[in-house]
């Protein structure tokens, strides 16, 4: 009997090369490759998963809706309103169109599309004092907004049938309306709450004074004593169009005040700027 150096005997390892080795058909069912998994129940091993493990503790599967509507003007305190005027809008009587922007460094993200629905009656007689409903989409293609405004003087200052705007939200829920209140030789309106209380006053220059093109408002609290934005109508070089900025406080957090201070820079649009972009002849202008 042959030990090796460490005293063990080599006698089971002299004859290796005598003993056959089984042919893969008398080899055990559970080597083939087809039957791996009845191998791996008896030899107890466990299969690698073929999916990554996630820790659920440092993993967030926390579901977001998509924000829509109102939600769009959350942390927002700037608003760029253009109107979309093409050849058309030129040579014919059409509705407006508008798009309300976010202003950036480099571009402007768009957050709101607008379709004017009025009558051509109005739009032929009245100009710029007509009735219209300004419905206002978001870019999901939903309905965020609309104001409705009646038919009125143009900007006229008279202390009769002056200008009001009535903000709606979906499905039919009225936030709030923009008035206009008669001062001599000043043009004001408020902004009130669906309860019909001011929550801000909008003055603009002397009434007498040209708008078609610039013009500065300033939008003041609800006591008129502090102002906290402005409406202004200015040119932009970089889309080479007039448009409307609207600069709101920071410190409102209410989407619904937004909605109400856009719904008066939109009125301000029809009062005064609108024939920077398409002119009407038969405007009022007194």
């Amino acid at each position: 009997m042959n030990f090796d150096n460490d005293g063990y005997s080599n006698r089971a390892f002299d004859n290796m090369e005598d003993i056959p080795l089984p042919t893969f058909s008398e080899r055990p069912l559970y080597e083939t490759e087809s039957n791996m998994l009845a191998a791996s129940s008896f030899s107890g091993a466990r299969r690698p998963i073929p999916i990554s493990i996630i820790d659920r503790e440092n993993y967030s599967t926390s579901y977001q809706s998509p924000i829509n509507g109102l939600d769009l003007m959350h942390n927002v305190d700037h608003l760029i309103i253009q109107q979309n005027c093409d050849l058309t809008d030129l040579l014919a009587d059409t509705e407006n169109r508008y798009t309300v922007k976010i202003p950036a460094r480099e571009t402007s993200e768009p957050i709101y599309y607008a379709t004017e629905s009025s009558t051509s009656c109005h739009r032929m007689c009245f100009g710029s004092g007509r009735a219209f409903n300004l419905r206002l989409y978001d870019t999901s293609d939903q309905e965020a907004m609309s104001f409705t405004r009646r038919l009125a003087c143009g900007y006229c200052t008279f202390c009769f049938h002056l200008q009001k705007l009535e903000v709606w939200v979906p499905p039919g829920e009225l936030i709030g309306l923009v008035s206009q209140k008669w001062q001599a030789l000043k043009t004001c309106f408020e902004v009130c709450n669906k309860h019909e209380q001011v929550l801000y006053v909008i003055e603009g220059p002397n009434s007498f004074s040209c708008f078609h093109k610039t013009g500065i408002f300033q939008i003041f609290t609800s006591d008129g004593s502090t102002q906290i934005g402005t409406i202004v109508h200015q040119w932009d070089p970089v889309s080479v169009r007039y448009q409307l900025l609207l600069q709101m406080p920071s410190s409102i957090t209410d989407n619904r005040h937004k909605a109400l201070l856009l719904g008066s820079a939109f009125l301000l649009e029809y009062m005064f700027f609108e024939g920077a972009q398409k002119r009407r002849n038969l405007g009022c202008f007194c």
